[in-house]
């Protein structure tokens, strides 16, 4: 368990987070739903549940911290991207409706669960990795074109070089289960023709996260 201490110093992980924040970039980049998106053969049902998992995934962090009442600063960066999210669904889906009843990949029930088990033991460490990973997928847009602005405030939960080091483990962990919700998708969506009505609304999506 990994605890926030009351009144410690804390530890500089800027640099680990710039370096997972590129790698992340770089590692989406080259992933297959990626591509897809690149030369449309992702249908626009899929490109819209890709979207929903990044949706998911920050709604899931908010709250936990929310719950746990950590880290105001990343939790309000989040609760920002999550509200950007859900607006350029709503345009990608003509309606709000969606929100009741998204798509929830199997990635996505492991990553709620690991959540729970973060917000249980009070793990402020894992919950902060996991946040700049998924911020930092939404740093790097998880569709062809300008990546979104998006800031990161310090992490002020690591205090020693133990933690130091589980942070690192844990920001592995979490671009490992990012990169798994494109796998579930290029699973789920089978290949298609280039369509100029998927690529009007990745333009849509793009305009709207930015």
């Amino acid at each position: 368990m990994h605890v926030v201490p009351s009144g410690e110093a804390y530890r500089d992980v800027d640099p680990m987070v710039d370096s997972t924040v590129a790698m992340t970039a770089e590692a989406l980049q080259r992933s297959a739903v990626w591509q897809r998106m690149v030369d449309s053969s992702l249908p626009l049902m899929g490109r819209a549940a890709y979207l929903e998992q990044h949706w998911e995934g920050l709604r899931v962090l908010v709250q936990a911290l929310e719950t746990a009442g950590w880290a105001p600063e990343l939790r309000a960066e989040m609760a920002e991207k999550v509200e950007a999210l859900g607006g350029a669904l709503d345009k990608a889906h003509a309606t709000a409706r969606w929100r009741d009843h998204h798509v929830t990949m199997p990635s996505m029930l492991q990553f709620r669960r690991r959540v729970n088990e973060m917000v249980e033991s009070r793990d402020s460490v894992a919950l902060d990795a996991h946040a700049i990973v998924r911020l930092a997928a939404v740093a790097a847009c998880p569709i062809a074109g300008e990546p979104t602005a998006v800031s990161f405030p310090p992490v002020r939960s690591v205090h020693t070089e133990d933690q130091e080091e589980y942070f690192a483990e844990e920001l592995s962990a979490a671009m490992l289960m990012v990169l798994a919700h494109g796998s579930d998708v290029c699973r789920s969506y089978p290949r298609q023709q280039r369509s100029t009505s998927c690529a009007v609304t990745a333009a849509a999506i793009r305009r709207a996260l930015g």
